[in-house]
């Protein structure tokens, strides 16, 4: 082996392990599977997981199987016992699970709220008995496993909200919107894939066909678009997005307001001029970090006490 070569391959090795080391990093919280041995709907019991991180592009986890909640409580809860399951986006192919996860969850403990990231599971071939509708059996059971330890980690159960990123948004809606088990107390959407409708699906979206499959009905793509299905019941949202968000159209923001707003229900949305896809809670391109207003707009609505 040549010297170049061995210091060519040290480089990749130290990489590698930093990758590990961050990555560790993120998992320093009490994790809690969502299912004892095989999780409803899966296949098998094999475990594909793997955590990648590119060099262009947002580290993320794919393959996942064995859903999970990484738990975050605050050192100092507030006084409404607030809590936020986050659901990362990916497309449902993978999950961007640590700028649009831990970091966020790290953020809302700091502020007193308790934060739970949820790993759901993301597509993968011959793998599910049947994909779509997974995620949201996940979601349901993060809620579930939380409500039955509200006492333990000091969280209100009428108090627990959901932030969903992109596709996770989608998930976050869906679950918001869901008449069948827990409805969360309030909503955050950040650059949400809202609506399957075709006016609204991107050249570049992949959550659609991901979650549903290519050959999509049109009682499909209505069932599954939360904007068509608010009612006065539907949780108060926050919502922000970018009006040059190529792959989540910014219309997907615009149609869930206008259809909270239509049945009355309690919204706020910022829309920036920019900042694209994926910002997760910092927009860059407008050097602004939104997550504290999401908590003042907590505290407007009465879901959080200092």
């Amino acid at each position: 082996m040549s010297v170049r070569t061995f210091y060519k391959d040290l480089v990749k090795a130290v990489i590698c392990l930093a990758s590990l080391a961050l990555y560790s990093e993120g998992h320093a919280q009490q994790v809690v599977p969502l299912y004892k041995g095989k999780p409803p709907g899966n296949l098998s019991t094999d475990n594909k997981e793997q955590f990648v991180r590119p060099e262009k592009g947002r580290p993320s986890i794919i393959n996942v199987t064995q859903p999970t909640i990484t738990v975050y409580l605050p050192e100092h809860p507030n006084a409404a016992g607030t809590s936020v399951v986050i659901c990362p986006g990916g497309g449902y192919l993978r999950l961007t699970i640590e700028d649009g996860g831990y970091d966020v969850a790290k953020n809302l403990a700091a502020a007193g709220i308790a934060a739970f990231v949820l790993k759901y599971r993301t597509w993968r071939d011959s793998t599910f008995i049947a994909y779509r509708d997974l995620p949201m059996q996940d979601l349901q059971q993060a809620f579930s496993i939380i409500r039955a330890n509200a006492a333990q980690w000091k969280i209100d159960t009428s108090h627990i909200g959901v932030l969903g990123f992109s596709a996770g948004g989608h998930l976050a809606a869906m679950g918001s919107v869901s008449t069948r088990g827990f409805r969360p107390a309030f909503t955050w959407l950040a650059y949400p894939v809202v609506s399957f409708t075709d006016s609204l699906v991107s050249r570049t979206l992949k959550s659609r066909s991901t979650l549903l499959g290519n050959s999509i009905t049109q009682q499909d793509k209505e069932a599954y678009s939360p904007e068509l299905h608010v009612t006065v019941a539907t949780p108060p949202a926050f919502i922000v997005h970018a009006a040059d968000d190529s792959t989540s159209l910014v219309g997907n923001s615009i149609v869930y307001y206008k259809a909270l707003l239509a049945k009355r229900v309690p919204a706020q949305m910022t829309l920036y001029q920019k900042g694209g896809h994926g910002f997760a809670q910092y927009n860059a391109a407008q050097d602004e970090n939104w997550l504290p207003a999401a908590i003042k707009w907590l505290r407007l609505n009465g879901f959080y006490k200092q």
